[in-house]
């Protein structure tokens, strides 16, 4: 038996309570993320590009944990249709959902192409991460659901360019720093027009995180010196804010470590770029939606 026909056979004999999704759960937050969820004894989709590694996850969480209602799944977001067909499987399994944490995000050296013609940064962290997040509205359960973006405090670097969702001239950490700005913006539109399905939206912000990405390449030392070295947080101390982003019952809001929160709107600062965001990146997304 494939795999995949596990897969289902596992999930046909788990328990019809709410799953708790976590994007890119290998990584180095993820592995954190995942771990405080599945200590609460929650249901938990480990949703992962590498599969092998995913479900090596899943069994050390459920030694560890003693939670049984753990499984890991493949997603890979450098393509709407494998976002889809994700979310297919996702159906498959006939379970509401409670949370979808999107924690998975890349940092490339070099510009590249996603099949779909999206520089490849930008359709992972952004446009891929919110069509996976329209999708599974409809999956919320009838109490609602909630959705975390994982944001930076790069986007304080950067600004949106008049052609996003295109881009023009690839630098690594300006595109990266996009990306992050344009999934905080847009969860601002998100968090609106979700609030009537009791659906909250909220971002975490869990300052610069110790792990391999701040490797990439010596320009990073430049931020570093720019944001201050107290703010590189471990793992652990990087989680704080996304489970204080997913546990509130506020909407609309970022998160940060121990106590401190701010409201999404106060980064708009120019409402025609806002509202273009919006409108380009729905007219794209709605493309890929079933009808």
């Amino acid at each position: 038996m494939n795999k995949n026909n596990n897969t289902k056979e596992q999930a046909t004999s788990t328990s019809g309570k709410p799953v708790y999704i976590v994007t890119g759960a290998t990584g180095a937050m993820g592995k954190v993320i995942a771990k405080r969820i599945a200590g609460q004894g929650k249901p938990l989709i480990l949703a992962c590009r590498d599969l092998d590694k995913g479900e090596k996850l899943a069994q050390e969480l459920k030694e560890k944990t003693l939670n049984n209602d753990i499984q890991a799944m493949h997603l890979d977001l450098s393509s709407f249709a494998r976002v889809k067909a994700f979310v297919a499987e996702l159906a498959e399994l006939n379970r509401p959902i409670a949370a979808l944490i999107n924690n998975s995000a890349v940092l490339t050296r070099k510009h590249k192409t996603s099949v779909d013609g999206y520089e490849y940064t930008i359709q992972v962290n952004f446009l891929s991460t919110v069509l996976l997040s329209m999708m599974v509205v409809p999956m919320f359960s009838e109490s609602g659901g909630r959705i975390v973006m994982t944001t930076s405090l790069m986007r304080n670097l950067t600004s949106l360019p008049y052609e996003f969702p295109a881009v023009n001239n690839f630098v690594p950490l300006t595109t990266y720093a996009q990306s992050k700005l344009a999934l905080t913006l847009f969860s601002i539109y998100m968090s609106t027009t979700l609030r009537t399905r009791h659906v909250t939206v909220n971002c975490a912000d869990p300052g610069i995180i110790n792990t391999g990405m701040l490797t990439l390449s010596h320009w990073l030392d430049m931020v570093r010196d720019r944001v201050g070295q107290t703010l590189i947080h471990n793992p652990e101390d990087g989680a704080i804010a996304v489970m204080r982003a997913l546990e509130s019952s506020d909407t609309g809001f970022i998160f940060k470590g121990l106590d401190r929160q701010m409201k999404t709107s106060s980064l708009l600062k120019n409402r025609e770029v806002f509202i273009k965001l919006c409108n380009d990146t729905m007219r794209i997304i709605k493309r890929e939606m079933p009808s």
